[in-house]
Formats: structure tokens, C-alpha cells, sequence
């Protein structure tokens, strides 16, 4: 098992200098969640973790992994001394056992782009070396040597796996395609595993693998072999019951064979992928790619069921084209599915905040042009969403803007009368009116404040006439 447990980032992005602690309690999930404002450094963060696990060519050859080389502020000239600009990345071999490699990623002024050292003396301590001389170019991991080569072979033939890792962005859609029925296992799954907006449309890939697990399935089936048949169905199961849990059986498979195709249930009708909603399109595009790609995947414990390996799983705002709903249930259904997964998260969503308990939240803030961590805090599900939207994302605006400029008038021209000023109180009282038609919710808000106006003025603005 392998999990990230520090991540340093120093001049990269919107940071300067800054550390962020992994960690996490016994009983607690492991799951982080990245929040802040448009520009915070959420996807810098996600593609930096990315990059540590990401193929690395020596010397000066192309690394582009997800472009992390235009959000470096420095390149470096000079390998003995530690680069301007850099990703630190410390793994662990579990939550918090034995450090297993320390991955530094930094800028090369010779070629433009990055490289990746490890440090030579891997010890248990969080603290990196600031020494370029202490840096080698093979991981001691042969773990993680072998799964970085893995990713650009052509094939996973007699190779086997203790862990993997993924990158998504909601910002992909599946289509409909035709099917022909391929051996996926020829394919290597791990092959752009890491870019979040992949190059290709999965919507093929994901059909195909789910017409010749089915096919494959039936022929063992027939065969007497039903335990092979389970096996070759349970990554296509996962699939279909996680979409079934999320969408409360409004959406279900159902696989063709003459032709071969696969069709999708909504709400009794059929309907293929592209006229699905985005929220689903986007959400199949993503889950389908991953189940399929941890399918074909050579795993060292192959005993383990695919859905419950050790992965590492990055995902960049995938509540986006969700409805509310549904971004309340993804990431418990996420955690379900995938019960060994370490999972980073970026969100703008306060119903995914709120959907788990004891998830980390690293709250990033704006800092004198940059970005910083302010805190970190656990997720509770206790809390509302009122102080979700106030305490975490920063946000006051609980109403629609009109109401909100009305409501910040009320309470300005409110102080103005409580130290006595009446200037303003014919307005104050037309804001009350104004304010009767903004709702129930509104004007609960409002009584509070009138009364304890009334009772220091001694007037009733309620019953006001010029």
C-alpha cells in the first residue's frame, strides 16, 4: 500500500512557499479535500500529486503531465544546489508507517521543462533535503520504479501491481459509439491514466469493455465457470450499481448481442449517451473509465476484487453539471466503491463538504497576490450549510444579490439609527417594504433587527408614515 503524506510546493502556481500534511487519524476516512477561491492553487495541488507518480524521461527529453511545467515560477541551472521552483512529494508505505521514496520535481532552464530526482537517504522524517547533491534519478522504490515504466510500455504482459493511480476532470463527456468487440487486455490501462482531461473519447473504450467483460462472462458461465464469470462481470456491476445508487434506479444498463450494443434505461426509456443529462454523461465518462482501467489492470493480489486495490485517486471538481442531489451523494458513493482508495478532491460545493464526516478540508486563501493554506478543518456533516457557505467557502451571500444589496442598506442605514443618526429613516422604513417581498426567510432576518431598532429609537418603523 502506498499513500501521499507530504506535499510541498515553492514557487509553483499561486504558491510560494507552502506544506501540506496528508495525514490522518485512525478511523477517519482518507480523503482530502481542496477548496478556495477561482485561482487558489486546487488544480496545482492535484496535478503536482499527479506528477510524483507520473513517467519521467532522463536528461532533457519532454515531460509535459498535464502542463505542471507553465506553473513553474523558476528553472533551474544548476543541479547541485536545490531549484527556485519545485514539487516535494513524500510517500509513505501507509498511513504512518515507513517513508518509502521522497520525489522531487523541478525546472530545467536547459530544455524548459521539468525533471524528477528522489532524495538518496530516505529516512521516516518529514523534513526534505535542500540539497541538490542529494538527489538521485531512480526512486528506491521498486514498486513505484516499475509502475512509472509501466505506464508508457505498450503492454502489461507478465507484470503485476500493488498499486495505481488517476486523474479526472469532470470536464469530459461520454458519446455513443459503435461497438466491436476488442481485447481490452492487450491495452495498457495505465497509459494516460494521470492526465484529468484525457486526450481520447472513453465513451468507445468504455462500451467495448463493457460488451466483451459481458461476452467473456457468458462464455465462462456456459462453460460451468461461474466464479470466472462473476469475476470477468464485477467491474461492469460496480459501474452499474454506483450509477443505479446515485440516480435511485432512474438510470440502468442493458447490453445487447445482436447487434452488440449497449443501452441505457432513463426513467423506462431508452436513450443513448449523448442525449443523456451532462451531470451523468460527464459522471459515466469518469467512473467508466476507471472501473474499466482497474479491470484490465495485472494486480499483484488478484484475489482482491478490483473496486478494493490500493489506488490513488485525483479528482478535479467532479460536482460540475451535478445537480445538488447528486453532489450530496458522489463522494460517499465514491468512498463505497472504492474503499481503499486515497482520494483528493477539488470542490466549490458545499453539499460535497457536507456529504462525509472527518474528511480533511485544506482551505486555501488568497495571500498578497498568491495563494497560502489558511486552515485545515474535518468535514462534519452536522454542520449547515450556512456555516459551510460562511466558515469554509468564504461566502455571506445567502440570498440572491437584489435581496442582498437590500438587506446590506437595511443593516448600514440600521447602525446610522442606533447611534442616533435619522437622516436616512424614511429610507430605512421603504427598505423594510421592499424587503416584505423577498420572502419569508428574508424577513425573519429583518424582525430581529427591527425590534432591538424600535426598542433604542423609540419609534415603529413597522407602522412608519412621513
Amino acid at each position: 500500500m502506498i499513500r501521499v503524506s507530504q506535499l510541498y510546493l515553492n514557487k509553483v502556481g499561486p504558491f510560494i512557499s507552502e506544506k501540506f500534511d496528508f495525514s490522518v487519524e485512525e478511523g477517519h476516512p482518507d480523503i482530502h479535500i481542496f477548496t478556495g477561491q477561482n485561482g487558489s492553487g486546487k488544480t496545482t495541488m492535484l496535478h503536482s500529486i499527479a506528477s510524483s507518480f507520473d513517467f519521467f524521461e532522463n536528461d532533457h527529453k519532454e515531460n509535459t503531465s498535464n502542463l505542471l511545467y507553465k506553473r513553474f515560477h523558476k528553472f533551474n541551472d544548476d543541479q547541485k544546489t536545490m531549484p527556485e521552483s519545485y514539487v516535494h512529494c513524500i510517500l509513505r508505505q501507509s498511513r504512518k508507517s515507513k517513508v518509502v521514496d521522497k520525489i522531487s520535481i523541478y525546472g530545467c532552464k536547459h530544455c524548459g521543462n521539468i525533471h524528477q530526482n528522489y532524495e538518496k537517504t530516505v529516512n521516516n522524517s518529514d523534513a526534505i533535503s535542500r540539497n541538490g547533491k542529494n538527489y538521485q534519478q531512480k526512486p528506491h522504490s521498486g514498486e513505484l520504479l516499475k509502475y512509472k515504466n509501466a505506464i508508457v510500455a505498450k503492454t502489461l504482459e507478465n507484470k503485476s501491481f500493488e498499486f495505481a493511480a488517476f486523474g479526472y476532470s469532470s470536464y469530459r463527456l461520454i458519446r455513443s459509439s459503435h461497438i466491436s468487440i476488442d481485447n481490452n487486455d492487450l491495452v495498457n490501462p495505465l497509459h494516460l491514466a494521470l492526465e484529468f482531461v484525457k486526450d481520447k473519447n472513453t465513451g468507445f473504450l468504455v462500451s467495448n469493455w463493457m460488451v466483451s467483460r459481458y461476452s467473456k462472462s457468458a462464455i465462462e458461465r456456459m462453460k460451468g465457470n461461474d466464479k470466472l464469470a462473476d469475476k470477468y462481470m464485477l467491474g461492469v456491476k460496480c459501474l452499474q450499481n454506483a450509477i443505479a445508487e446515485l440516480t435511485n434506479d432512474q438510470i440502468k444498463f442493458e447490453i445487447e448481442t445482436n447487434p452488440w450494443q449497449v443501452l441505457l434505461m432513463f426513467n423506462g426509456k431508452q436513450i443513448e449517451f449523448d442525449v443523456l443529462p451532462d451531470g451523468l454523461r460527464s459522471l459515466l465518462s469518469w467512473l467508466g473509465d476507471l472501473l474499466m482501467r482497474l479491470d484490465s489492470i495485472p494486480w499483484k493480489n488478484d484475489s482482491i476484487a478490483v473496486n478494493e486495490q490500493n489506488i490513488i485517486l485525483l479528482l478535479d471538481e467532479i460536482e460540475v453539471h451535478l445537480h445538488p442531489k447528486w453532489q450530496y451523494h458522489i463522494l460517499p458513493i465514491t468512498k463505497k466503491l472504492f474503499p481503499k482508495a486515497q482520494i483528493f478532491l477539488s470542490t466549490h460545493s458545499p453539499f460535497v463538504i457536507n456529504s462525509i464526516d472527518n474528511a480533511k478540508i485544506h482551505i486555501l486563501e488568497p495571500f498578497k497576490g498568491n495563494s497560502r493554506l489558511k486552515e485545515v478543518k474535518l468535514s462534519n456533516t452536522g454542520d449547515s450549510y450556512s456555516s459551510i457557505y460562511e466558515n469554509i467557502l468564504e461566502t455571506t451571500q445567502t440570498f440572491g444579490k437584489e435581496a442582498m444589496d437590500k438587506l446590506n442598506e437595511f443593516k448600514k442605514i440600521e447602525k446610522e439609527i442606533i447611534k442616533q443618526n435619522f437622516d436616512n429613516e424614511d429610507r430605512f422604513a421603504n427598505l423594510i417594504d421592499e424587503l416584505k417581498d423577498e420572502g419569508e426567510e428574508v424577513m425573519d432576518i429583518v424582525h430581529s433587527h427591527i425590534h432591538r431598532v424600535n426598542r433604542i429609537s423609540g419609534k415603529n418603523y413597522l407602522e412608519w408614515k412621513k
